[in-house]
């Protein structure tokens, strides 16, 4: 997934065969493209100073046998010549610092932007995957549940999904938000799934997975699916481990504590990923917007990822 490309070189020569940190240098040019007149201008102001200062020093040295020789009128030009040539090394010296930090600050945003091409494409590539996992879906009002793969709830069920993964505490908040609406989700097909990422397998094997009464009500509702947990749970908790790496990336470890949501339409596309408080609301709207286009798509304000 993270290899890289075996045809680089035949994709640079492409590009027209200019280097890596040749681009970068243009690009630093393009921002500050004032920046090489003026370096110019000091080279040249700085060396003409310099010639005349010489050209005093040799002037009063020979005519330091008249009578008229002048020896502070003579060292207060050779002074201004010289202190020209030193405000205009302070001045290059000055702007060359300028443009190492704008060049360090470009090598960082344009290294960035690769990074981000390669999480994107391996979130890509984790659409397909998600397809194969299993999912356990109530089916009954007694609490009985059926296993089925996602790929298969998305064309047969035509179900979207709404991924919350998490510590346990940022899944409930998530999940008590959820009941709220959830006359929404059972009627536009909806169906959240929970992922604790601070429980381990022992942990969740113990407690209850049939029946209403052992759990509260808002982890019992229809619309809820459970990921299998032991060893049928493996992969995931590789897939959930994967996304939260790249969200990391994105938004730092304060990701880790307030969770992810993944919105996943019936089509099969991840239509958005999110960090933090899930506005539910706006979500279900959104997936409703992703399978019929003709509805105007909102902003949504909380942190994308």
């Amino acid at each position: 997934l993270w290899s890289e490309n075996s045809n680089n070189k035949n994709n640079k020569e492409k590009r027209g065969g200019l280097e890596e940190g040749m681009r970068n240098k243009l690009v630093t040019e393009s921002i500050a493209p004032w920046r090489t007149i003026r370096l110019f201008l000091y080279g040249a102001l700085g060396s003409g100073a310099f010639i005349g200062g010489l050209i005093n020093i040799s002037g009063a040295v020979a005519a330091s046998n008249s009578p008229d020789f002048n020896l502070q009128t003579e060292l207060v030009n050779v002074g201004i010549d010289f202190g020209a040539v030193a405000l205009m090394g302070a001045l290059a010296k000055f702007d060359l610092d300028k443009q190492s930090q704008l060049q360090e600050k470009v090598d960082e945003k344009i290294q960035r932007k690769k990074e981000m091409k390669q999480v994107s494409k391996g979130m890509k590539e984790r659409e397909k995957f998600l397809g194969t996992l299993p999912l356990d879906v109530t089916v009954s009002k007694d609490g009985d549940t059926q296993r089925a793969k996602v790929s298969d709830l998305q064309v047969g069920a035509k179900q979207h999904m709404i991924i919350v993964a998490g510590p346990r505490k940022a899944c409930k908040e998530a999940l008590v938000g959820a009941n709220l609406l959830r006359m929404d989700f059972a009627l536009n097909n909806v169906l959240v799934v929970p992922f604790e990422t601070d429980a381990d397998s022992a942990e969740q094997l113990a407690r209850p997975s049939g029946g209403f009464g052992d759990r509260p009500s808002f982890e019992t509702q229809p619309y809820i699916a459970r990921p299998p947990v032991g060893e049928e749970g493996e992969d995931w908790k590789e897939y959930i481990r994967q996304e939260m790496e790249d969200a990391v990336k994105q938004g730092g470890e304060v990701v880790k504590k307030d969770g992810i949501a993944i919105v996943v339409a019936n089509n099969g596309k991840v239509i958005r990923r999110g960090v933090g408080t899930v506005p539910w609301r706006q979500m279900v709207e959104q997936l409703e917007e992703s399978v019929n286009p003709g509805k105007k798509e909102g902003a949504l304000p909380w942190l994308e990822i």
